[in-house]
């Protein structure tokens, strides 16, 4: 099989000689300074930039890498726990996070690339696959990183990952390893290369543009515990397209539900993924999930009992088992949009008042930041950030949305973000409704809470409802509003419309 992979040159004469020894390696890092982040990243990103770009046999290149690679993944996981808390766009420093991040995996991908390249080259002199397969599987898994850092930071991915990808698990197929087991000791896993490739394309199809980055975790989280459901084959007739994607094997893009390709199947490239086990699953999760706490033998993470992750498993279930489809189209324009971003922002700014002093700063107005509008359907818009916005914010925020000053504010919720090659970045918005009442409720302490009331929408049988913080909601919770006026309401809440880490949207009923 022609293997057409991105690796760096090779130096004849190197003027420094790659370190190849794992005991001196081991020594390398065990002098290195863990507490300092960068430092310690950067001394990687310089012995495997040295490393890579040198002749070394295949098997003493893959002995090196294998002892950098616990170290990699440490002070990776250590990056993302800065990059995968930022807000957008990303800060300065959390962007070299990132930077420094996909370069380490970059740089371990391209080792074992380098070796794969040499062991299939010689693969028929000397036989045997063990070593072949050890590549196959660490470089695939270094792509199946980059994947997601490239999602978790919401930027395009780089050209050819999708492709090496592709590659790699056709030469798998093409060998008879792709489904050869394989231990991972750092992880304390053993898996075959097709699981880790499943896990990229089950990723991708999980949409992570519309997921903030706690979620994004969580779903590589779960999609690693659970992707061995899914099952690959070559295409076949199928009267039915829910739960099948396409996998273009000769292609540099990730999968696309079957129902939505542009274009004929190809027979010999081309792969179908299936995915109604994997719904079923998760189905099966939804469901014990509102029976109690899921039991220890489900093979859940801690956090598997709180509200969010059966929203979570909702919204997967619905990505995996059928694809969403667009309700409205959406129009080209070029108009200019305010923002105000946030349940007390919003708040303050349609009370017409300031917001609550915090530490020793001042109370301030709510200020509205400036964007670009892409195009606007009766559903959402895609927004662009001007250059001269400061703003900060993350998938799932409450956002208040109005074109010009005679407008009311329009409440909508952020469902993506992006950030383009030239920089810019690029968010989606839902809108919720047209505009909305700022109310309170008064907590058993007496405080009072802020809460948005939108009004009820007769055409789109839409009932009037109540925004409120995290934890607002609570079945059958009895609840007292003070409206604008000063006038008290009791109600109850009833039902639970949706439910993000910034906020909690539900419906109620008069007590």
């Amino acid at each position: 099989m022609l293997l057409n992979l991105n690796v760096p040159g090779l130096v004849d004469h190197p003027l420094i000689i790659a370190e190849t020894k794992p005991a001196k390696i081991t020594k390398f890092l065990n002098a290195l300074p863990v507490t300092n982040i960068l430092e310690t990243s950067q001394a990687l990103q310089e012995e495997l930039e040295i490393l890579n770009r040198q002749k070394v046999a295949p098997d003493t290149r893959v002995k090196a890498l294998e002892t950098y690679r616990p170290a990699i993944i440490s002070v990776t996981e250590s990056l993302a726990a800065h990059y995968c808390s930022a807000p957008l766009p990303l800060p300065e420093q959390d962007k070299q996070y990132a930077m420094l991040a996909n370069i380490l995996w970059t740089e371990l991908a391209y080792g074992y690339k380098l070796a794969l390249l040499d062991v299939e080259a010689r693969l028929f002199k000397l036989g045997g696959t063990k070593l072949l397969t050890l590549c196959v599987h660490r470089a695939m898994d270094a792509l199946r990183v980059q994947v997601e850092i490239y999602y978790e930071t919401y930027r395009a991915q780089a050209p050819s990952l999708w492709s090496e990808l592709h590659q790699l698990y056709l030469l798998g197929v093409t060998r008879n390893l792709a489904d050869t087991m394989m231990e991972d000791p750092v992880r304390n896993q053993t898996l075959p290369a097709s699981h880790i490739y499943k896990q990229a394309l089950l990723l991708s199809l999980a949409d992570p543009q519309h997921l903030s980055q706690k979620d994004i975790k969580l779903t590589c989280d779960y999609i690693a515990r659970f992707a061995g459901l899914a099952q690959l084959q070559r295409p076949e007739p199928m009267e039915n397209p829910a739960a099948i994607f396409l996998v273009s094997g000769n292609r540099d893009k990730p999968p696309v539900p079957l129902g939505k390709r542009l274009r004929k199947v190809d027979q010999e490239h081309d792969f179908f993924l299936l995915t109604m086990d994997l719904a079923r699953q998760i189905h099966q999760h939804i469901k014990q999930c509102q029976l109690g706490p899921f039991p220890p033998e489900a093979g859940l993470p801690e956090n598997a009992n709180q509200p969010r992750y059966q929203d979570l498993l909702t919204y997967l279930l619905r990505h995996w088992g059928a694809a969403p489809k667009r309700i409205y189209n959406r129009t080209p324009k070029n108009d200019g949009i305010e923002l105000i971003i946030g349940l007390p922002a919003l708040h303050a700014t349609l009370s017409g008042k300031t917001l609550p002093v915090a530490d020793n700063t001042s109370a301030k107005l709510p200020r509205s930041s400036r964007w670009q509008a892409l195009n606007i359907s009766a559903g959402g818009m895609a927004l662009r950030k001007l250059p001269a916005t400061e703003v900060h914010l993350h998938i799932g925020d409450l956002v208040g949305v109005r074109i010009s000053h005679a407008t009311h504010w329009a409440i909508g919720v952020l469902r993506w973000g992006s950030h383009t090659e030239n920089r810019h970045l690029d968010i989606g918005l839902q809108l919720l409704a047209p505009e909305a009442k700022p109310v309170s409720m008064r907590s058993t302490d007496e405080q009072l809470t802020p809460l948005l009331l939108l009004p009820e929408i007769a055409t789109l049988k839409q009932s009037p409802s109540l925004i409120g913080a995290p934890g607002s909601y609570s079945p059958a919770r009895i609840i007292d509003l003070i409206l604008e006026d000063g006038s008290n309401k009791r109600v109850m809440i009833t039902r639970l419309i949706e439910r993000t880490n910034q906020f909690d949207h539900f419906q109620f009923s008069a007590s």
